[in-house]
């Protein structure tokens, strides 16, 4: 005789029970109530995020034991659970649901300091799931406000935020089961800044006010008297690793040697890769975009031409390839790979540092005018005013023979913008950077077209781009307004971190209608007042090649 499983059914009056429980049970929980009623006046006080997240773990029994078939079902359990729909029906009604956008979701625990609003989204943001979400920000000056998002429970305490008076709130809910650590924690640090209020200059800062070396975030940001500063390009290396600051050389290149293009007041002086999106703006933050930036640089001496490789960098060595002429094992982007060429045409100017690469080839002096001032072995210095050219392997017979003309030696630079020329003004920059996430409201990853993933190792995407990471982000508004964005990560009691993809949904929840990615991992750095707020993963701070600078007056 085959045996069925044996079915209990659930008497009305049962199953009105046990909708009750699950009903008031679950939104009770979800809403948080108890949250705002006795939050307290400080973060972790009263029943705070930790004790909602329990909430949450508690609820989930309740729900399950809600349609267990019980043993024996009590007199008057029908009342006692229509009672309980009852009141959660009403609570519906009276307060604001899960999935409500309209309603206020958080708990103002200090006044909001006074002067230039925020324009931030205030929902919850879209990574974990169902976690509590601590915010608190201040008004750093006129147009520039610092904000700091807590969403989950880390084990570390947050620092201290270096400002006069500080608004915090507390919410729950909200994220995306999509999320790579549905329980995170997730840490972001966000500057808000205002062009149109704020009165100051954005400018960008090389490590030791040449290509050549590094330093920490903090210490452009001290040298210069900004008020903020945030890491800013990729870059390369070198020899002594992520906590030497020196100017070494080795196979990836000069320490310190941004790996992508860059030009400062107007004058470009480092090559792009490929056509990966830049940083583009001006000193006083009223232009901000993201283009897909090109560069084609040539000598030219009277009717003869050549197309030249670098411009600033050791030849050689191309770190992130994208270059030109011949590169093994490829002319396309590839990040973190240094592609090699034995045949090259540098140009160095005085932005490069004081004495050119050591390399086997020839060497150029010119005046400012372009004249020969001399030819030499590679490794010497660079006039003030002038510029020197090196030739390597097979190039150094095409070098020779446009010095044989006599004639000045000018270089052409081509920039194109989104695949069109352009001339950039002195007041305007451009700070490597990629890929690209947000384009005109929309996500637009082109981690592909920028070589973020490789062809040849599909690991390498699964883990830089798929995989959750410290990231530096930035981003604009419809409003004109810039969003600075750093999300730790790699800290499982701190901050998880974020796939790009995470990265792009939550630069377009906040309010950036276009955003692009700028180094991350190790080098994620945001410093205010001299004070590194977040907590890079290294465990200290990154000597990097560049950094963004809020500078105020």
């Amino acid at each position: 005789m085959t045996r069925h499983p044996q079915v209990t059914r659930l008497s009305p009056r049962a199953v009105s029970l046990r909708v009750g429980n699950c009903v008031g049970c679950s939104i009770m929980v979800c809403h948080g109530w108890l949250n705002r009623a006795w939050s307290g006046r400080g973060r972790g006080n009263g029943l705070g995020p930790r004790l909602m997240t329990q909430l949450v773990r508690t609820s989930v029994p309740c729900l399950e034991a809600g349609f267990r078939p019980p043993a024996r079902s009590k007199p008057g359990s029908a009342v006692v659970g229509m009672a309980r729909l009852m009141v959660a029906v009403a609570a519906v009604l009276l307060v604001t649901g899960c999935t409500d956008e309209d309603a206020p979701p958080r708990v103002t625990e200090t006044p909001a300091p006074t002067g230039w609003a925020s324009e931030l989204n205030d929902d919850p943001l879209p990574v974990g799931w169902m976690l509590s979400e601590v915010r608190e920000d201040c008004l750093l000056a006129p147009g520039v406000r610092l904000h700091r998002i807590i969403r989950g429970s880390p084990s570390v305490e947050p620092l201290p935020l270096p400002c006069e008076q500080i608004r915090q709130s507390v919410q729950f809910g909200g994220g995306s089961l999509a999320s790579v650590f549905v329980s995170g924690p997730y840490v972001f640090h966000v500057l808000e800044l205002d062009p149109a209020v704020f009165k100051g200059r954005l400018e960008p800062a090389l490590a030791q006010g040449q290509i050549a070396g590094k330093a920490t975030t903090s210490q452009m940001a001290n040298s210069r008297g900004a008020l903020a500063a945030m890491n800013a390009g990729f870059f390369v290396v070198g020899p002594g690793g992520t906590g030497d600051a020196a100017a070494q050389m080795g196979d990836d290149g000069m320490a310190g040697d941004p790996a992508g293009v860059t030009a400062l007041s107007g004058q470009l002086i480092s090559e792009a890769v490929g056509s990966r999106e830049a940083l583009l703006f001006d000193t006083t933050g009223h232009q901000l975009r993201f283009p897909r930036t090109s560069t084609t640089l040539a000598l030219q001496a009277g009717s003869a031409r050549a197309l030249v490789d670098g411009l600033n960098r050791v030849p050689g060595a191309i770190r992130n390839c994208g270059g030109v002429g011949g590169d093994s094992p490829t002319e396309a982007a590839r990040h973190d790979v240094t592609c090699t060429d034995a045949d090259e045409l540098v140009v160095y100017t005085p932005h490069w540092g004081q004495v050119t690469a050591p390399v086997d080839g020839l060497e150029a002096v010119l005046g400012q005018d372009g004249q020969l001032l001399s030819t030499r072995t590679p490794g010497g210095a660079i006039p003030a005013q002038g510029r020197v050219v090196v030739a390597t392997g097979a190039r150094v017979a095409e070098l020779e023979a446009m010095l044989a003309t006599a004639q000045p030696l000018q270089l052409d630079v081509e920039l194109k913008l989104e695949g069109e020329s352009a001339e950039l003004s002195s007041g305007e920059h451009l700070l490597n950077g990629g890929p690209g996430l947000l384009r005109d409201g929309a996500v637009a990853l082109t981690d592909a077209q920028g070589g973020f993933r490789h062809p040849d190792n599909p690991f390498f995407g699964l883990t830089w781009v798929d995989g959750p990471n410290p990231r530096t982000l930035v981003g604009r508004t419809a409003s004109g307004r810039w969003l600075l964005v750093v999300c730790d990560g790699r800290q499982p009691d701190w901050s998880v971190g974020l796939p790009l993809r995470d990265a792009a949904r939550v630069m377009q929840h906040l309010g950036a209608t276009d955003a692009m990615n700028l180094d991350g991992g190790g080098s994620s750095t945001l410093v205010v007042r001299g004070q590194v707020v977040n907590r890079p993963s290294d465990g200290a701070e990154r000597p990097v090649s560049d950094a963004l600078l809020i500078v105020a007056e």
